[in-house]
């Protein structure tokens, strides 16, 4: 192996030490939402759903703190 492959193995192996830990699907907050409607009341209203109010986008969804079992 050659000196710079064995740099970039030395690196990919201590980025790999200082990683955090991955996010599992029961850490996550559960959320509902109604993302056909949004979409459809965005395109009504003529804009993005990105440029809506966060007030008009909560209408279309249910956000819990609780997590998932």
């Amino acid at each position: 192996m050659s000196g710079q492959m064995q740099g970039s193995d030395k690196r990919y192996k201590e980025s790999l030490k200082n990683m955090p830990a991955p996010v599992h699907a029961s850490q996550l907050p559960k959320i509902k939402m109604d993302l056909a409607g949004l979409s459809r009341y965005a395109q009504a209203k003529g804009v993005s759903v990105r440029s809506l109010s966060e007030e008009e986008k909560n209408r279309f969804g249910v956000f819990t703190n609780q997590f998932a079992p």
